[in-house]
């Protein structure tokens, strides 16, 4: 009788159990849901359970049924974002409640280990003025909201939930442990904009592109030979990332995305930019987006040795990098020319990268646009006697340094393809003059184009110049 009875007992804790309502582990108390939006609610019940859905923004009830496989979803519409904080209950009969909601704009962050360098920094690898964001933190407790979703993976299987993972508050605690770059991006917005920023970062150091994206793109950009060849480089393969990683969070509406990967593909670079396309149309179709009206920032790699500080593959990834941007809508790069180090790959300046996102952000979707947020390029170039002027672009109020002062940086090159240092100033609004007294007929000139060079050109808003080169010889050092 003593066993049956407890037989019994257990059998009605787990019905108790199974019956209570499952949320999936990116919704949750402290969340930030995207403002006016009609955002998904979404989880698990009992097989053709009644599931209610209260929000304390609105007096209706939100009522639907679970299917026969225990899954929900509704949708709930949002008003604009406000430092109100609101809850959300949610029942099948047992209510579970949803605590310090608060409705602004969400943004997605994902890359490699640059974009997962929490703002503590790592052993010898300071993220610079570190201690001052962690000891503000607290009183951005209702202005920034980060979910990071943890570190998991599955081939070409898409899961339903993260492994783990909440919504935190900024706080000195667990700000250290946050993305820096997503953090920074954050950070300079708030006080800008009049509601939180929510982030939702999913980020794995040392990475590839092709671990990011499900396999139908991959099959769209690339054969199978190519495919077969990703699968041989990485102990992660391709998909990996995107089923156990970014799939889980798809159906959280959200305002953009921002990335910042690129170092572990460097010595592949055939098909990045394609990909980098794909990717994006594919995570824009995730979200609902066919328009394109989700933007994406992405950040340009750092200057780095990257095994040899002569080679040049860190500036021919950055031309990869700039045949993206040109191949996708609504998208803009943040140029780190300035920000790299020698000696480490994970530069400590991470406000320059997330400062110079939300700079984006703030032209694009916030009204706050009037001044140029886009770095200084190479536009054309021309023969002048023994020197070589230079064009750019997007140069704003001007260039430097100036008033004489040599640019460091500059290359030049004869026909012979040697390249030597070069003397280089600016010339005009937008010109750089360049010459040498090795090279009598320039016919070449380079600038920041090695993979790792010590350079100062930029604007004078503080925009540094992408590298660039007015020629084609890849095998020219």
């Amino acid at each position: 009788m003593k066993k049956l009875l407890l037989l019994v007992a257990a059998t009605a804790l787990a019905f108790g159990a199974s019956a209570k309502v499952v949320l999936p582990k990116v919704l949750g108390t402290n969340m930030v849901l995207q403002q006016n939006a009609d955002v998904n609610l979404w989880g698990k019940a009992d097989a053709d359970a009644k599931v209610t859905v209260k929000v304390s923004w609105d007096k209706a009830k939100i009522k639907t049924k679970a299917d026969e496989n225990g899954n929900w979803a509704v949708k709930v519409a949002t008003p604009a974002g406000s430092f109100d904080k609101y809850t959300i209950s949610i029942s099948d009969g047992e209510e579970i409640v949803l605590e310090n909601v608060m409705i602004g704009d969400v943004w997605i962050t994902s890359g490699q280990s640059n974009m997962e360098m929490p703002v503590r920094g790592w052993d010898r690898q300071p993220v610079e003025n570190a201690k001052d964001y962690i000891l503000s933190a607290a009183k951005y407790a209702d202005q920034i909201r980060m979910f990071t979703v943890p570190r998991a993976r599955s081939y070409n299987e898409d899961k339903e939930d993260c492994v783990g993972g909440e919504w935190l508050c900024a706080a000195p605690k667990s700000v250290a442990e946050m993305s820096a770059v997503a953090y920074l991006f954050a950070y300079n917005l708030v006080g800008k904009v009049d509601f939180p920023i929510g982030i939702i970062t999913s980020n794995w150091g040392g990475t590839r592109i092709e671990s990011w994206m499900p396999m139908k793109a991959l099959e769209d950009v690339l054969s199978k030979e190519q495919i077969e060849h990703k699968h041989n480089v990485h102990s992660i393969k391709p998909t990996e990332l995107y089923c156990a990683m970014i799939a889980p969070i798809r159906k959280y509406n959200a305002r953009g995305f921002l990335w910042y990967q690129g170092c572990s593909n460097l010595g592949d670079i055939d098909h990045y930019d394609i990909m980098q396309a794909r990717m994006v149309q594919q995570w824009r179709e995730d979200w609902g987006d066919t328009e394109n009206k989700m933007p994406f920032y992405f950040t340009m790699i750092a200057p780095h040795s990257y095994g040899n500080s002569r080679a040049i593959a860190y500036p021919l990834f950055v031309e990869c990098q700039q045949r993206a941007l040109a191949n996708i809508p609504n998208c803009a790069m943040a140029a780190t020319t300035d920000t790299g180090e020698e000696v480490c790959i994970h530069p400590a300046k991470k406000n320059e990268v997330g400062e110079r996102m939300a700079a984006f952000a703030l032209r694009d979707l916030y009204g706050q646009g009037g001044v140029d947020v886009v770095a200084p390029t190479y536009e054309s170039y021309k023969v002048d006697g023994n020197s070589i002027i230079v064009t750019l672009k997007d140069v704003g109020p001007g260039l430097t340094p100036g008033y004489g002062k040599w640019i460091k940086g500059f290359e030049i090159a004869g026909a012979d393809k040697v390249f030597h240092p070069a003397n280089a100033y600016v010339h005009s609004h937008r010109e750089v003059k360049v010459s040498s007294d090795k090279v009598k007929e320039p016919v070449a000139v380079r600038y920041a184009f090695r993979n790792f060079i010590p350079c100062d050109f930029m604007s004078v808003l503080g925009l540094p110049v992408v590298p660039f080169r007015t020629d084609n010889w890849n095998d020219a050092m």
